[in-house]
């Protein structure tokens, strides 16, 4: 019978905290190196530490079809999702030359659009 809940304070709350951080340092080193070296593509945790996002948002919004990704799967099973290098690139890019914020759907739908 379990009846406590793990709390911020607890020591599996933030044994998880240090863990996610070790990883997120992890897949954005690897993104860095990869930028660095050319490659197209990124992993979901490589392109959601470069946007500073969780992992779990970017594959919500990649589910969406509001952040675009190839799914790279056989028939049914599962697969994994790749990033192209370019589609972050290009909405960093593009915010970067704005005064207000970037809408994410309104994005997509420009043409040219990432969608």
């Amino acid at each position: 019978m379990q009846s406590q809940s793990t709390t911020a304070t607890s020591p599996t709350a933030v044994g998880g905290k240090q863990t996610r951080e070790l990883m997120r340092s992890a897949a954005l080193r690897s993104a860095i190196e990869k930028r660095a070296s050319g490659v197209p593509t990124y992993t979901v945790p490589e392109a959601a530490a470069l946007l500073s996002i969780s992992q779990e948002y970017l594959y919500r919004l990649i589910q969406a079809d509001m952040f675009p990704a190839v799914h790279m799967r056989i028939g049914r099973n599962q697969g994994r999702y790749i990033v192209p290098a370019k589609v972050v690139e290009d909405l960093l890019n593009d915010a970067a030359q704005r005064v207000d914020s970037l809408d994410l759907a309104a994005w997509n739908e420009r043409p040219g659009g990432a969608a």
